[in-house]
């Protein structure tokens, strides 16, 4: 596949409707705006970015202007593992200090989890009894049992990259798939749900000659698109090696990672959005701490998101189907469906998940419905006042970004409950695989937010014109 040019179908229709975005002048196309014969091409090389060994995927978005994402290989010369984005790029106009265009430019963050795209999965905690006082136990069984991280980094497991074909709508795309095999640790013999506690049935033992260390197939499919302006990420998670339900319990996060997305500044994350099966998520203030007061209220009849925003820039997720078609289900949440004085006022109260817990006004860091800032922002030092004030007031610039579902996946429940009713589930489908798809979106924020207006776009009813920027080319066996 390398140097090859993907061209599926004729070429691509000049006109496109543009969103909103602030009023600018238009500035001459000189470089990084790119005049083409035909922006009806997707390309694919292999290159070198920051000094590592990529497949790097270039095309033009629906204002004609050209977008990249790098993705790292396996092997190749490359330490560690492959398979996920360590760069994106994309053009924009600016009237500062004249008019003119400018690459904005999306690196992995320096750190262990730096990247994006790639498999994370947490082992739901388990009932293992209760002490001596009474209170139930909780732990995964890989942390209590086996003393090892329930929830790995997929960029820490091998992949295999397959390349892919893939046919647009009369646009040109490309794809590509990448296989591993993840793993999680589960019973011997099925352990039902207790529906009414939402514990195991009966509690586990703590001998680990119970337990298997399971193989979950997982693929990855990075889709892109002509005259769209974000990739698709799709996923499959296989349960082939899980002889029947109710073994493992987990819940699915990819696409999983930390990008600096504000074009290098690794700016104060200024606040973070999202929008579950029921409602939108929105802080009232910026820039986002652990005392921000937030809504939680509003209902969400477009699509599930999940988005970061800092200094004009923006990174989010979202599913490109309305909301009712998901197939991924929500954990539970206390605060889900008030605004933080309407829980306050009924007797709520957060809490952060650090070593030294303490009450918040943010949603309790472990009911989000979807990776963010919450692990993020600072924790105390100290129990004293002025480390839980420091804490409680502290800003965050790394942006970590993630998708996020329920942790019954593996379990033979019909149902769960999410904090209000009871919705229906299927954690092990007779197909035995898991499958869901997002859009990754990497641009310059709009009031309301970006990621947010595409999700918004898919109410009930067609897509329209905004919801079709997201890549939608079907794989060509």
């Amino acid at each position: 596949m390398t140097g090859s040019l993907f061209r599926v179908g004729p070429a691509m229709a000049v006109g496109f409707s543009v969103y909103a975005m602030p009023a600018l002048a238009k500035p001459p196309c000189t470089a990084p705006c790119v005049v083409a014969s035909n922006y009806n091409i997707v390309s694919h090389t292999v290159g070198s970015v920051n000094g590592i060994k990529a497949d790097i995927f270039s095309w033009y978005d629906a204002m004609h202007l050209p977008r990249t994402v790098a993705l790292k290989q396996e092997g190749n010369g490359n330490s560690g593992h492959g398979g996920y984005a360590i760069q994106m790029t994309y053009v924009l106009p600016t009237d500062n200090p004249t008019p003119h265009y400018y690459t904005v430019t999306v690196n992995a963050e320096n750190s262990s989890d730096g990247g994006f795209g790639y498999f994370v999965s947490h082992e739901r905690y388990r009932w293992f009894g209760n002490d001596g006082e009474g209170n139930p136990i909780l732990d995964t069984i890989a942390g209590h049992v086996f003393g090892v991280d329930d929830s790995p980094l997929g960029l820490d497991f091998p992949v295999t990259a397959i390349p892919l074909n893939a046919s647009g709508d009369g646009s040109a795309a490309a794809a590509i798939r990448y296989q591993q095999t993840y793993y999680h640790y589960g019973t011997n013999t099925p352990v039902t749900i207790d529906p009414d506690t939402g514990y195991d049935s009966t509690p586990l033992p703590t001998t680990q000659s119970s337990y298997t260390r399971y193989p979950l197939k997982v693929l990855i499919t990075w889709v892109f698109e002509a005259g769209r302006n974000y990739p698709r990420i799709g996923f499959w998670v296989g349960l082939n090696k899980v002889p029947q339900a109710d073994l493992v319990n987990f819940d699915m996060r990819g696409p999983y990672g930390v990008m600096v997305f504000d074009n290098g500044a690794d700016g104060t994350i200024d606040t973070a959005q999202w929008g579950d099966e029921s409602y939108i998520f929105n802080p009232t203030a910026t820039p986002i701490t652990r005392s921000s007061s937030w809504d939680w209220s509003a209902a969400n009849t477009g699509a599930r998101f999940n988005a970061l925003i800092a200094g004009g820039y923006e990174m989010g997720l979202f599913e490109p189907i309305n909301v009712a078609a998901s197939r991924t289900v929500d954990g539970y949440a206390n605060e889900r469906g008030y605004t933080s004085t309407s829980f306050a006022a009924a007797g709520g109260t957060s809490y952060n998940a650090c070593s030294i817990g303490t009450a918040q006004t943010l949603p309790s860091d472990g009911i989000w419905p979807y990776q963010s800032v919450q692990y993020s922002l600072p924790c105390p030092t100290s129990s004293s006042a002025g480390a839980i004030n420091t804490a409680l007031t502290g800003t965050t610039s790394f942006k970590k970004l993630a998708w996020g579902t329920s942790a019954y996946y593996g379990s033979s429940l019909t149902s769960v409950y999410n904090g209000q009713s009871s919705v229906a589930f299927n954690g092990y489908p007779s197909s035995k695989g898991l499958d869901y798809n997002v859009c990754l979106v990497f641009g310059q924020t709009v009031t309301g937010g970006l990621t947010s207006s595409m999700a918004a776009t898919y109410a009930t009813g067609p897509a329209n014109n905004l919801a079709s920027r997201c890549a939608s080319a079907a794989i060509v066996p």
